[in-house]
């Protein structure tokens, strides 16, 4: 007997001219081949770049342009605990304006004007006009620190307060005119009203103004001058742009452009408004996108405005000199710490389901300035993303290293985790909305109402096992970050991912994704229902939470169960959904066969089960041999009478053919099955294994018979004349041969069934010989040399046929015949009857042509 194992060194030896790749071939997979340098580090280049991209898409979909959590308004409900990660320390408004609020209205009822502080106002407004039309010309880093200078001094010389926020939108006005003409607005508005006299409660009796009206009458007129700003100058101005346009162009996109296509259009067309365009103007002319964003643009200034000039609003005081001493010398005895309001590491700054006041929100906003700079949140999280891709890369590489050749399975991996981001993050955007604002409810389940689990899920479908592991770390570990709310959400989101990816593990039914997105659900609302104990959340709270989560997950199995479809078609991958709902005999095609050609039907069958059992010994997919075997033969249905195992009437329809048309038509079913396959929609993979299951073996019989006809039509001319050899590609299949575990086993199957019917007596012997000659035949003919089958693997594969062959073709006792009477003729009728059964059987095992 051949050794199996000896056949390594003759790998490759002869018989491979002629042999031509496939004209049709659209398999792209390159296991298998070896990479010189120059297309290896082509690759790992593109493999870098393509990293890089997908970690930027990343960084874009979870975190670029999402701001810190906030709150909205006074008086909302804080949707989640805050603490202070830091010590520190700041001036308190709202302290200082209840403590001065108490020194007015200790003083008794008299009351006269603060010129004092009216004046120092008005220079604070000078002050401040004169460095923002100093700082016109700067940007960046100087632009902001000048900036910061500014509010300092502004603060220590006058004890006026200017947010941050406030002084970047007084900087969009970039025309000295209208800042001249924003500031004296202010101080004439504040000289009416100190004139008519300001009260924080008057009396009935009195003529003054109470503080609340004299602040509503500021807000109004401010609205009312922020209307009035000019935006586009006039003639004069040489219609210029009077507002800072790079950072507008960030904030309100739309109102920029349109403004600048309005000035283009003026310059181009007319006609020249003599004063320039105000916003009110601009209001008037804008379309729905533009409109909305002025109003909001309108808004913000108008607001900054009353800010500001409602710092210079002064009420009367009492009228007598002592008072009036006493109330200043109170006011400046107040030591500076008065105001100063001290918060630890670990304080509460916001308490979830508490209203939050207006001391809460100033310390909010406090804190978001000095803990959410955006700039180092974003730093942060990008060095998250970067660790975060370096385990995942290294595990990839020392655990999956052939991963990165199958584009298929990259892509896969890729979209379905940037897929999984962007429902998440459309999660996130859609909690601020109305929809979800001031509805404590809905935003106490936002956190919930993530689908986490569908990139591992999916993954673990359509990959396996390791890399659904993988997307649902990457997953997780960016549900985490985007939420910001640390290890809960990691807990939450890893389970139910993994748990999500453990009940996909062997879905061959597209119902199984629903319930493992149940599954995943159920998970979820467990831990969610722990941490709400664990926080002493109500009751009413903790069952919200817990269907929110659970409900979370049956939505998450329907997206799968949606979504499994288009990576299928996409990427040209089959998952073992699609494979199972293949070997449904009622399948169109194999319905025809059955019919059209019943004997490649059965032998496909047949094929099958080998593949099966042979694929579960060396742990490679047994539902995609089967699936693929089962249509592997489908191209003989063109042509089925040519095949033996279709053959039924005495004549050979191959008696009429020379051995060159004979092969050829042989040949010809493998183009013919995948252009079925094509036609009928067959997965890729389907398509491939067709292609390859004869690899670019040679049609041996027709060989032999050619050169049989040569053989006789030149032996007669010339007993020791050279013979001829025939063309040996003419006898080849076009291939390509296989390249993937499943084929190759398919490969083997195929000539291992067709060759054990030939056998005259099945033994254990007989089907080892035969399997032996033939595995090392195809391994002499370099069959294997694109697919990464091992030695063992081919011992495993030969040993599993050995068992199946023996219990397909076991033999049968023979039953005894019933006594009868005996017949004139009888005994020799009995003899012919077992001599014919005979020949029977011996032709029935003559082999296959295919």
């Amino acid at each position: 007997m051949v050794n199996l194992f000896r056949s390594k060194s003759r790998r490759g030896n002869g018989r491979r001219s002629g042999r031509r790749k496939s004209v049709d071939e659209d398999d792209d997979d390159r296991e298998g081949k070896a990479y010189s340098f120059g297309p290896l580090f082509r690759h790992r280049l593109k493999l870098a770049g393509l990293t890089l991209l997908f970690a930027t898409a990343v960084v874009f979909i979870c975190f670029v342009g999402q701001a810190p959590p906030t709150v909205g308004t006074l008086g909302e409900v804080a949707p989640e605990n805050v603490f202070s990660d830091r010590n520190f320390k700041y001036s308190s408004g709202v302290l200082r304006k209840e403590l001065e609020a108490w020194i007015r209205t200790s003083t008794p009822l008299e009351y006269s004007r603060d010129f004092a502080g009216e004046e120092d106002f008005a220079k604070s407004l000078i002050l401040l006009k004169d460095r923002l039309v100093a700082n016109m010309g700067k940007a960046g880093e100087s632009l902001s620190l000048a900036r910061d200078a500014l509010r300092e001094e502004l603060m220590v010389t006058f004890r006026v307060e200017v947010a941050p926020e406030e002084m970047r939108v007084l900087g969009l006005v970039r025309s000295e005119v209208a800042l001249r003409s924003l500031f004296d607005e202010m101080t004439e508005t504040l000289g009416h009203l100190h004139a008519t006299g300001v009260l924080v409660d008057p009396s009935s009796d009195q003529k003054f103004l109470s503080e609340a009206n004299a602040t509503l009458a500021i807000s109004r007129r401010m609205s009312e001058t922020a209307n009035d700003l000019s935006v586009i100058g006039g003639v004069d101005a040489g219609l210029e742009l009077l507002f800072d346009m790079v950072p507008l162009r960030i904030r309100f996109p739309h109102f920029a452009n349109f403004i600048s296509e309005v000035r283009t259009r003026i310059e181009e067309d007319g006609p020249f408004p003599a004063d320039g365009l105000t916003l009110g103007d601009v209001i008037a002319m804008a379309d729905s996108n533009s409109s909305v964003e002025v109003l909001q643009l309108r808004d913000e200034l108008a607001a900054s405005f009353s800010s500001l000039a409602s710092q210079g609003l002064f009420l009367r005081t009492v009228d007598r000199s002592k008072t009036i001493h006493t109330q200043q010398r109170k006011v400046a005895g107040i030591p500076a710490n008065k105001y100063e309001v001290s918060v630890s590491e670990g304080d509460v700054i916001l308490r979830k389901g508490d209203e939050v006041s207006e001391d809460a929100m100033e310390k909010y906003k406090r804190f978001l300035d000095l803990s959410a700079d955006e700039r180092g949140l974003l730093a942060r999280r990008i060095l998250l993303t970067c660790t975060t891709f370096l385990c995942s890369l290294l595990y990839i590489n020392l655990v999956l290293p052939h991963f990165w050749r199958s584009g298929a399975k990259t892509g896969i991996v890729a979209t379905a985790v940037l897929g999984n981001l962007l429902l998440s993050r459309g999660v996130i955007e859609l909690g601020g909305t109305d929809l979800f604002g001031g509805n404590p409810l809905l935003v106490g389940m936002l956190p919930y109402l993530f689908p986490v689990a569908f990139s591992s899920m999916v993954v673990m479908i359509t990959v396996g096992p390791r890399m659904g592991a993988v997307a649902a770390l990457m997953t997780s570990t960016f549900h985490a970050a985007m939420q910001d709310t640390g290890v809960e959400s990691l807990v939450i989101s890893l389970g139910a991912s993994l748990m999500g990816a453990f009940f996909c593990r062997d879905v061959r039914l597209r119902g199984s994704a629903l319930k493992a997105g149940t599954m995943a659900g159920a998970v979820a609302a467990v831990f969610a229902i722990a941490i709400g104990l664990i926080a002493g959340s109500t009751l009413t709270s903790i069952f919200n939470h817990g269907a929110a989560a659970l409900m979370t997950g049956l939505v998450t199995g329907g997206l799968v169960l949606g979504a499994l479809p288009i990576f299928e078609r996409v990427f040209k991958v089959a998952t073992d959904v699609t494979l199972f709902e293949l070997t449904d005999y009622n399948h169109p095609l194999l319905r025809r066969m059955q019919v059209e050609a019943p004997g490649s039907y059965h032998h496909s069958l047949m094929v099958a089960n080998l593949a099966e059992n042979a694929a579960v010994s060396v742990g490679a997919n047994p539902l995609l041999c089967r699936a693929c075997s089962l249509f592997h033969d489908i191209g003989k249905m063109k042509q089925p009478e040519y095949f033996t195992e279709n053959q039924t009437a005495l004549s050979n329809p191959h008696s009429r053919r020379n051995p060159a048309m004979s092969a050829l038509i042989i040949k010809s079913h493998v183009k013919e099955g995948v252009e079925m396959a094509r036609e009928h929609r067959l997965p890729k993979v389907v398509r491939d294994v067709i292609r390859q299951h004869h690899g670019t073996t040679l049609v041996k019989y027709f060989f032999h018979e050619a050169k049989k006809q040569i053989r006789q039509e030149r032996l007669p001319l010339g007993e020791g004349a050279d013979l001829d050899e025939p063309d040996e590609s003419t006898y080849r299949y076009d291939g390509p041969k296989p390249r993937f575990r499943e084929s190759a086993i398919i490969f083997f199957a195929d000539s291992v069934e067709a060759a054990a019917r030939s056998l005259r007596k099945v033994t254990k012997h007989s089907v080892e010989e035969l399997l032996e000659t033939i595995f090392v035949d195809r391994l002499e003919d370099g069959q294997l040399d694109e697919c990464p089958l091992t030695l063992e693997e081919i011992a495993a594969i030969k040993s599993s046929f050995i068992s199946t062959i023996l219990n397909m073709l076991h033999s049968r006792i023979e039953y005894p015949e019933d006594e009868k009477p005996k017949k004139k003729g009888g005994d020799r009728d009995h003899r012919d009857a077992k001599k014919n059964s005979k020949e029977n059987a011996e032709n029935a095992g003559q082999p296959n042509s295919a």
